[in-house]
């Protein structure tokens, strides 16, 4: 009988629009976090697909020693792509020339992501190559050819074996971005290299195994493969290397969570006033049914009722809008990004449903429990059950409710913490404010029938209910000034790591001699180049007297002396410098001055290495002679700008007399390509090495990333936009009861329409206000703790956020206004009953 009843009920309401509110709003969370989580995933997966050919593959194992061949066949049995490379360094001979190389020994299946580009001559055009060389074939870099004095069809040995050239490397996928690492790459098939003798027992050989997959099937294998690992085997993928791309794709990723989190709170805002309004708008109904002999527990079986079919009704609709929206948002990103975007799993229609349910009940519950509390006397005195109580529990449990949806999307308990708890703080100051300022009407004596003073009347009369608005207003606002300000410094920060200029190859091996003539051809072509850095070879022998732990054989089965310093295992790069490089910032100490004898300067990560600090010595070994130097600075070192960088920088006066060589990095347009050949040709023991196909991809990215975050951003921007608009909503009908009690009095349309114009200007003003203040502080704590930015407080949204809140607040307050205020009085008093 009761479902009869409801049944009957739910049709009115929902024929009457009663129900459109709550039911937008819950659709609203659900298309908007399904949207944004599509969205992100996808993107996310399609950059990080598409960066894999920065490792030729999705994942690597890497080993010192010789990897066993049953990994390669488990993977193959579970649907993976394979690969296999052996790297070694040796002499390279023709004719009678010689030159150390680097050999990258690969299967047929290399590369599994990305390509790998060459000429078939020198002047050739270059072509994507289907797979590498064939067994008795070699392919080198151009800096090969110019060493040797040779041309294709040649023949170079290799070890015991003996090779015919057959193709020029333009670009690998996986080449190492090392400025130090030699460029003189060679690249043979792993077939060969048995025959050429080289790796011998005890010789420096790094194996590499390559794949790729879809994610399941590659998670599945690490897990069979983790436990047969050994401590000197590697398994990592693009985000693991430490380089520009990583930091991009990681700071992408971490944005477009932080987007996906920041709808989650508007999604939840917007049903909290929704179901509140569609509550309050049944206190009539309620207590007429209770007049009639309804009872309580019919009333809430009822209700009850309409709330399971508004949430089962609008879940749906959100999961079709949304699963629209990002179709159309990805099919536009696809063709933007010139890619394919894989399709999403189903974390995002789990984290959609699941939030338009528990918003939608928890949202609800307390409105739903005043709504069966109105009493029957309501019939006649229409204001009793206006004013019920605050749950202070209600509160609280919403307040989980939404840390915990956070928590449950982001699974990330410190950037939900630092949102969850600026929030917090936003709303309490915003509450304060409200009392204070709303409270304080009385006092202003400002002329009746004056537009501003109705304005604030009115301001004051609604205190409660403004105070809500104001905190949704400013709640929406931070969000949208916190994403949009971070996207910019984002975007920015990156650019300025890698302009339009930036350098896009190197050249290494400079001698003394040959510095003044180098400088002067890159001058005479108008080649772009940096300064140039005096590097040698060294080892940090000791710390403060105590000789650090050398690395040891294990294939002769030395053992670590334990009690030994910890130190760097390998030799550093060093140089000495009398000015700060661009690229680096002192952030501890002093740099050194003019009259500084035996200084080093060492870059944070490598103090926290060595476990040293500032006034500690560290004594150096180069060669058979060793020196000390003392800690007198600090540095942060900027990595991703692709310009040589040191981990340690020491005074002048340390190495003047030591041998050395020259650094610099150089900017080659594409008119000035064969200018540079032929200062290789000139000068054919400098190494050049091409970041250039680096370069691109890394720019390619961040701009793929760019349109990525700005289209997540606009979709955040519209969920702002829509809770603005149902937070104005749910105050419409009492504004409608003002503006018929007002006609009724006499005032003109203009007075009023100006009066709301300047009520939702004040509000919104206000809100912006405070929304920038929090915003930045918001952000300033994240840029450092999330996306490791240089925080910075943006002065400019304080201006900003007032006047963009308060135009924005108050145009569209005006509009919902203007529109009713163009209905007679009879037709407004007929809407309201």
């Amino acid at each position: 009988m009761w479902a009869k009843l409801a049944l009957k009920l739910f049709a009115r309401e929902f024929r009457r629009g009663e129900l459109t509110v709550i039911s937008a709003a819950i659709a609203l969370a659900v298309l908007t976090v399904l949207t944004l989580s599509m969205v992100t995933e996808r993107i996310g997966q399609s950059i990080t697909q598409k960066s894999s050919a920065f490792i030729a593959a999705d994942r690597v194992l890497a080993s010192a020693h010789k990897l066993d061949t049953a990994f390669i066949t488990k993977a193959k049995e579970m649907n993976l792509q394979t690969a296999q490379m052996v790297y070694f360094d040796t002499m390279l001979f023709a004719n009678d020339e010689m030159q150390f190389s680097s050999v990258k020994a690969a299967s047929n299946e290399y590369p599994l992501k990305g390509e790998l580009k060459v000429k078939s001559s020198l002047l050739g055009e270059t072509v994507v190559a289907q797979g590498g060389p064939k067994p008795g074939n070699v392919w080198l870099s151009e800096s090969v050819f110019y060493s040797l004095n040779i041309d294709i069809g040649a023949q170079v040995e290799l070890g015991a074996a003996l090779f015919n050239v057959e193709k020029v490397i333009v670009e690998e996928p996986d080449a190492p971005f090392n400025v130090f690492s030699s460029s003189r790459r060679v690249l043979i098939n792993i077939a060969d290299v048995a025959k050429t003798e080289v790796v011998q027992p005890g010789s420096r050989v790094n194996y590499r195994q390559l794949y790729a997959g879809d994610e399941s099937d590659i998670t599945s294998f690490y897990e069979w493969l983790k436990p047969q690992m050994a401590e000197n085997q590697r398994w990592y993928g693009v985000k693991d290397r430490q380089s520009p791309i990583s930091n991009s794709l990681n700071r992408a990723e971490s944005f477009l969570l932080l987007a996906g989190l920041l709808g989650i709170i508007l999604a939840t805002v917007a049903i909290a006033v929704s179901a509140k309004r569609y509550c309050e708008r049944q206190y009539d109904p309620v207590a007429m049914m209770k007049t009639l002999g309804g009872s309580r527990a019919l009333i809430r079986k009822i209700y009850f009722m309409h709330l399971l079919m508004v949430c089962t009704m609008a879940v749906i609709v959100g999961l079709a809008i949304g699963y629209g929206l990002q179709e159309i948002a990805t099919h536009y990103l696809a063709q933007s990004m010139d890619m394919e975007l894989p399709m999403a799993g189903f974390k995002p229609w789990l984290v959609a449903i699941s939030t338009g349910v528990i918003c939608a009940v928890m949202f609800s519950i307390k409105p739903l429990l005043d709504l069966f509390d109105i009493p029957p006397l309501r019939v006649l005195r229409r204001n009793l059950g206006d004013r019920l109580a605050v749950s202070r529990v209600h509160l609280g449990l919403s307040a989980l409710t939404v840390f915990l949806l956070m928590w449950l999307f982001s699974n990330n308990i410190k950037i939900t913490l630092i949102l969850f708890v600026s929030t917090l703080a936003l709303i309490g100051v915003l509450f304060v404010v409200s009392k204070l300022i709303f409270g304080g009407g009385r006092k202003l004596g400002l002329k009746p029938g004056n537009s501003w003073s109705l304005a604030i009347a009115s301001i004051q009369k609604r205190a409660n209910v403004n105070a809500v608005q104001l905190i949704s207003f400013s709640l929406a606002i931070k969000l949208l000034l916190f994403l949009i300000v971070l996207k910019n410094d984002m975007i920015s920060d990156w650019q300025s790591q890698l302009p339009a200029d930036a350098p896009n190859a190197f050249l290494v091996n400079i001698t003394q001699n040959e510095l003044e003539p180098v400088n002067n051809y890159l001058a005479e072509n108008d080649i772009l180049v940096s300064d140039f850095y005096p590097t040698i070879r060294g080892r940090v022998n000791a710390v403060n007297g105590e000789h650090v732990a050398r690395k040891v054989s294990l294939q002769d089965n030395e053992k670590k002396d334990e009690e030994a310093r910890s130190g760097i295992g390998r030799e550093l790069n060093l140089t000495w410098l009398k000015n700060v490089p661009a690229q680096n910032e002192i952030i501890e100490g002093q740099w050194f001055d003019e009259n500084a004898i035996g200084e080093a300067s060492v870059e944070e990560s490598m103090l926290e290495r060595l476990d040293v600090e500032i006034g500690d010595t560290l004594t150096f070994l180069i060669g058979a002679q060793s020196f000390d130097a003392k800690i007198t600075s600090v540095r942060k070192v900027n990595w991703a700008t692709l310009k040589p960088n040191f981990f340690i920088i020491l005074s002048p006066d340390v190495l003047k007399d030591f041998p050395a060589t020259y650094i610099s990095s150089v900017r080659i347009e594409p008119e000035q390509k064969q200018a540079f050949s032929q200062l290789l040709r000139t000068y054919p023991t400098i190494t050049a090495i091409d970041v250039d196909n680096f370069v691109k991809q890394i720019q390619s990215t961040i701009e793929q990333v760019s349109l990525a975050i700005g289209f997540v951003l606009a979709i955040v921007v519209l969920c702002g936009a829509l809770v603005l608009i149902s937070q104005m909503q749910a105050s419409l009908g009492e504004r409608m009861q003002e503006i018929v009690i007002l006609r009724t009095l006499g005032a003109k349309g203009r007075l009023i329409k100006n009066a709301t114009l300047y009520e939702f200007l004040l509000l919104g003003g206000l809100a912006g206000f405070v929304a920038a203040l929090f915003s930045d502080v918001a952000l300033l704590i994240v840029q450092q703790q999330m996306f490791d930015l240089a925080g910075k407080l943006h002065p400019t949204i304080w201006l900003v956020g007032p006047v963009s809140g308060g135009v924005f607040v108050a145009a569209l307050g005006y509009f919902m206004i203007a529109r009713k205020l163009k209905q007679n009085t009879q037709g407004l008093v007929r809407a309201l009953a």
